[in-house]
């Protein structure tokens, strides 16, 4: 299963989750993840709904880079996220915070 894949699953559960819905709704942020061994692909919470597409989109409010092991392991909570940075296996552009942010919601989400 790829990164998008896992990432997919996990905005389909959210809805089990409200008060992480609400947490991810409320940030009406982009962010772009740019696989360095597969397709790009962004997660995009506006008007409302997530949505999880292959492909680039503009603005956005960071980008992050990585393999898509290390997404894949990220998303599953095998490696965290923080962690992943530090070592240099994910690395970030723009407002990190908001990344942050995002990475604890999908922690939550997938608990």
């Amino acid at each position: 299963m790829t990164s998008l894949d896992l990432l997919k699953n996990v905005v389909k559960s959210i809805d089990q989750f409200p008060e992480v819905k609400k947490e991810i709704l409320s940030m009406n942020k982009a962010f772009q993840f740019n696989v360095s061994d597969g397709s790009p692909f962004y997660v995009k919470s506006t008007g409302g709904e997530i949505v999880v597409s292959e492909g680039t989109t503009q603005p956005v409010s960071a980008t992050i880079t990585a393999t898509d092991q290390v997404l894949s392991d990220v998303f599953s909570g095998k490696l965290d996220g923080v962690q992943a940075f530090m070592q240099g296996k994910l690395k970030i552009s723009g407002d990190i915070f908001s990344v942050q942010k995002l990475s604890s919601s999908i922690l939550k989400a997938r608990k």
